[in-house]
């Protein structure tokens, strides 16, 4: 693991004022010259703010430090030939795909004996901990950013719903096949106009259920996404699909944990490596691969199975050696979601100083979050400012919006800055307005 020196701002020139907010919004603003060190603004910026997404910046350079950017996940397929059982052994791997699961069950497949009986097993021991973190909304677990934290994961653990109308009949597809997904669409008709509702679930049970209501307008097509619970056991009962279709009788059998002295690998599903894995966390603010990726740092760090506390109390030390002197801030998760979340815009200015300064991981660090007008979450933001002017992270809930990153002025100057702004429901236009207002006074003025 690297260690990284104090992140010190000790020297303030010409403080930029703050531009007028309304009267009911809170703010922190913090920037310091990344090369000379110098604070060039400071407004509460030692207070804490729910920083809402910005928190991937700091899972970012955690996963960083501690794994390095070339961190590949290993899904793999075990068989204890003399039990007949088969282990579908999870890592913690965000993103994999049912594709992945198809040719490793075909490579399992093409050394096992022609039509044997198999029970395959899941082992999903290598992480911890509730699908749904302390903080998370429960109004939000049936929307698209909120899937559920598993050991194993299908894609994001979304569904993609297509409801089509076509000569009076109304037709619906999923994407990805799940083998024990429950569709109710009696109430789904052919109507004037298309207004669909898709409820999810069931999260009490852990098994995928999807009901979709409404009316689609004749000869249209309309694309849904829902998160969906239990993708461990549909993953393992795809692997079950798939090495039937090649010849193996295996029948899914539940969860146990493998004996590694008793079994044989026949199968890796390899990842992207751990830098491609945070540019697509980081661009499209995906909540689930933060988690995971908090979760992984965990077990990689602890040798115990990975869990969201011990990541937050790792990522957290990192924290406390970029700031030293922060106070009243905590870390609930590593996606920003939990509204239990709290730092200083002069933690997020430290944590974006150190990774863009990293001699062993900058490039990789910067290279993951969104650019001004190109995108990810930026790509229709600060349009008005040469394209690559500003990089970094956003974060928003419903009464919060930050913004965090790297500002290369007009005069060529490197700028880490961090905006916080807290405010009454319903503003966050408004407030992602102001934000790019004042980064673009900045760009034009430092």
């Amino acid at each position: 693991m690297s260690f990284f020196i104090y992140v010190l701002f000790p020297f303030a020139l010409a403080l930029q004022p703050e531009p007028g907010t309304p009267s009911s919004w809170e703010s922190g603003i913090f920037a310091v010259d990344i090369d000379s060190g110098d604070v060039l603004v400071s407004i509460n910026a030692d207070n804490p703010f729910r920083p809402a997404s910005t928190v991937k910046a700091v899972t970012t350079l955690t996963a960083l430090n501690t794994l390095g950017s070339a961190h590949v996940y290993h899904t793999t397929i075990q068989v204890d030939t003399l039990a007949n059982s088969i282990f579908l052994v999870g890592s913690g791997a965000p993103l994999l795909s049912i594709e992945d699961v198809t040719r490793a069950a075909m490579e399992t497949a093409a050394i096992l004996p022609h039509r044997a009986d198999w029970d395959l097993f899941l082992d999903p021991s290598a992480l911890t901990g509730e699908s749904h973190l302390p903080g998370w909304d429960s109004a939000d677990w049936n929307r698209t950013y909120c899937p559920p934290v598993e050991p194993l994961c299908i894609g994001d653990n979304v569904l993609e719903i297509v409801v089509a109308s076509v000569n009076g009949t109304v037709r619906l597809f999923t994407y990805p096949p799940l083998p024990g997904l429950r569709i109710f669409s009696d109430n789904l008709t052919t109507g004037q106009h298309t207004a669909l509702t898709a409820a999810g679930g069931n999260w009490e049970t852990g098994e995928p259920e999807i009901a979709i209501s409404g009316t689609i307008q004749g000869e249209t097509r309309e694309i849904l996404y829902k998160p969906f619970a239990g993708a461990p056991g549909e993953l393992a009962q795809v692997l079950q699909n798939e090495l039937n279709h090649w010849g193996v009788n295996a029948s899914y059998s539940g969860i146990r944990e493998a004996d590694y002295s008793l079994l044989t690998t026949t199968a890796v599903m390899y990842s992207d490596p751990l830098w491609m894995i945070l540019g697509s966390m980081n661009k499209w603010s995906r909540n689930i691969v933060a988690e995971q990726i908090l979760r992984t740092v965990a077990i990689e760090t602890t040798g115990e199975p990975g869990s969201t506390r011990a990541g937050c109390d790792i990522a957290g030390a990192l924290l406390d050696s970029l700031a030293p002197d922060a106070h009243g801030w905590q870390l609930a998760d590593g996606s920003g979601l939990s509204r239990l979340n709290l730092l200083t815009p002069r933690q997020l200015v430290a944590v974006f100083a150190a990774g863009a300064g990293s001699l062993e991981f900058g490039p990789e660090f910067l290279a993951s979050f969104p650019v001004n007008g190109t995108d990810g979450t930026l790509s229709k933001r600060m349009c008005a400012l040469p394209t690559g002017a500003f990089r970094g992270k956003t974060g928003s809930l419903n009464d919060t919006c930050t913004i965090t990153g790297i500002l290369t002025t007009q005069s060529g100057r490197k700028v880490a800055l961090a905006i916080f702004l807290e405010f009454p429901r319903g503003q966050i236009w408004r407030s992602r307005a102001w934000q790019d207002k004042y980064i673009e006074s900045l760009y034009y003025s430092l």
